[in-house]
């Protein structure tokens, strides 16, 4: 079967949709919708025969040049297929037409490749808890750091869940906002992808709340047996008295004895990594894909940039 490359206004959504909801790696970020939401509607994608093996390309144009780049709010993409050989992931890359400046996108837990021609391959962690079982089962395998601090947050703080996108929002873009980077125009696409996510019954906001002050705030997005940690954040009082331990706590004990995976969605960061793997969970990694086709003008002027920067 040939692969060819389609642009967003040849997709045929239902049947890109129904290879997602299908495919064992079909994760909510290539839904179409939400590919949109967070690209303007700038992807395209390799499609395989009749929908049988796809392969979302989102993109932006920088300085005139073409760049497949990894969405913001979409931890995992790349081949969504019931084939997950090497081959046909090979296959897939080599398909993609040269005429772009740079790709760097993420693959997905059963995209399974090392470095291959052009392409640098980076595997990334992921950390993923089965709730299929007792909530005691899995309470016991917490960190004893993590269930003391618990039990001292269940003292401070009640879980409230909220339908406030705005409230959310502010508040990452108050605490977090010199940390993390986000430009105005992802959180213009946050607000706008949440507001869809709730509407669409896929995402819940929690609190954690003493008092009517709100320490921490978390979304989830839940899709099929899957609920994604998609964005969160605490204050400094809420980094105290454990919100964020809390919020989490609430949703495995919430969702224990059904099949439902709980993904952190990450992290390779070391302070988030630790607190992540406090919950007992697996862990699981994905490729992180980087082929550099840039004109030998873009390169210099990359070069110069670094040079200036360092000089001050």
């Amino acid at each position: 079967m040939e692969i060819k490359l389609l642009n967003r206004n040849e997709i045929d959504v239902n049947k890109w949709d129904t290879r997602v909801a299908l495919s064992s790696n079909g994760l909510p970020y290539a839904l179409s919708s939400y590919l949109d939401l967070v690209t303007d509607s700038n992807w395209s994608a390799l499609v395989k025969g009749d929908y049988v093996s796809i392969f979302p390309l989102p993109f932006e144009m920088k300085m005139g040049l073409k760049m497949y780049l990894q969405p913001p709010f979409t931890q995992q993409l790349g081949l969504i297929s019931e084939d997950n050989s090497i081959e046909l992931l090979s296959e897939f890359l080599d398909a993609i037409p040269r005429d772009f400046a740079m790709l760097f996108l993420k693959g997905n837990e059963c995209n399974r490749i090392s470095n291959l021609n052009e392409v640098v391959v980076r595997q990334r962690s992921n950390y993923v808890l089965d709730l299929n079982r007792d909530y005691e089962f899995i309470f016991s395998n917490f960190s004893k750091s993590l269930r003391k601090r618990i039990r001292k947050s269940k003292d401070y703080y009640e879980v409230i869940e909220s339908t406030d996108v705005d409230m959310l929002v502010d508040y990452y873009q108050n605490e977090l906002q010199s940390i993390v980077g986000l430009n105005e125009d992802q959180f213009i696409k946050a607000r706008r992808l949440f507001d869809y996510l709730l509407i669409s019954g896929f995402g819940h906001i929690y609190t954690a709340s003493c008092e009517n002050e709100i320490d921490g705030v978390l979304l989830v997005l839940q899709y099929q047996n899957r609920m994604i940690n998609l964005f969160g954040v605490s204050n400094s009082s809420g980094r105290q008295h454990f919100a964020m331990h809390l919020i989490l706590n609430h949703l495995i004990e919430q969702n224990a004895n059904r099949n439902i995976i709980f993904d952190f969605e990450g992290s390779d960061i070391k302070g988030v990594k630790e607190f992540y793997k406090s919950f007992g969970p697996e862990r699981k990694v994905y490729p992180e894909l980087y082929i550099d086709n840039s004109p030998l003008w873009l390169t210099l002027v990359q070069k110069v940039k670094r040079f200036i920067s360092f000089k001050k």
